[in-house]
């Protein structure tokens, strides 16, 4: 499968990807971008408010972060019944590592990543392993149609110096991980496209707030401006809308910010430079009104 698209065929893939939450007439359009790689770009003027666009995940699971409540079903995102609040009463008794609710253990989707889990051996299957719990955000690629996986290959997938590392720290959880070269480096990549491009998806489930690791190809080639021109909210832990903060003029670019609104030109500078990987030249970035001692505070 080759990597990368031209704009036109990232375009027709996004559409396909949307289904039948596309517009019937799109306010936007993919094109390249001046900023970064490519945009969306009003093709009509946009009202402030208006709803751009709904998207369902193309890739999503566990974040799997230390603090974060790993007893959070893979499918559902609500949390297994059991009193005693341990690993053993969250996790699929088929031995597959993951925790799952008894609603989901007999759906399709837990099925398949199941099977394919016992297949690879969990090294502690009593236990919830977060090394494992975060791969399988990746580890869905291999479920995804042609269409789905081409979209996926046309993402902007940026290279950091630690990219391998949460694969390799999976491989450490299991007896069986997989070493085939071409499913590592197909692994390698999604990391990069979930490091480039993820959103942290918050929703409440039961009164719980819920955070997943959701990769959105449209969301995603929003690019970053401090004084952003569009901003979303999460329908739930797998839709994203996204809406227009401001009135958009037609052939303008439509933007979000990657950072806080509020936080001070050093500390967005340094957010980005360390989470995303670029220095920020937007003009509120390079106002020197705003970059004295006085302004920096968080």
């Amino acid at each position: 499968m080759a990597i990368g698209a031209s704009t036109q065929e990232l375009a027709a893939l996004i559409d396909a990807h949307l289904g039948e939450l596309r517009p019937e007439l799109p306010a936007w359009r993919v094109a390249d971008s001046p900023i970064s790689g490519r945009g969306l770009f009003a093709v009509r003027d946009i009202a402030k408010g208006e709803l751009l666009f709904r998207e369902r995940t193309l890739l999503v699971g566990p974040t799997a972060h230390r603090g974060r409540n790993l007893r959070t079903c893979t499918q559902c995102y609500r949390q297994p019944a059991g009193e005693d609040g341990s690993d053993a009463a969250a996790l699929c008794t088929a031995g597959c590592g993951l925790p799952v609710c008894g609603g989901c253990v007999a759906s399709p989707r837990h099925a398949v990543e199941c099977q394919l889990f016992r297949k690879w051996k969990p090294k502690d299957p009593s236990r919830i392993d977060p090394r494992a719990l975060r791969i399988l955000s990746v580890v869905r690629c291999f479920f995804l149609s042609e269409s789905q996986r081409q979209l996926l290959y046309a993402m902007q997938a940026n290279a950091d110096r630690y990219y391998m590392r949460e694969v390799q720290r999976a491989a450490e959880s299991f007896d069986h991980f997989p070493r085939d070269q071409d499913m590592l480096e197909y692994f390698y990549r999604t990391v990069c496209a979930f490091n480039t491009n993820a959103f942290e998806s918050r929703c409440q489930v039961d009164g719980r707030e819920v955070v997943a690791r959701a990769l959105f190809p449209l969301a995603g080639m929003l690019n970053h401006q401090c004084t952003p021109n569009a901003a979303h909210h999460f329908e739930d832990g797998e839709t994203i809308v996204v809406t227009a903060t401001e009135r958009i003029p037609l052939g303008a670019e439509i933007t979000m910010s990657y950072a806080k609104l509020l936080w001070s030109t050093l500390a967005r500078k340094m957010f980005l430079g360390m989470t995303k990987h670029f220095m920020c030249q937007c003009p509120r970035c390079q106002d020197p009104t705003l970059t004295s001692p006085q302004s920096n505070n968080f």
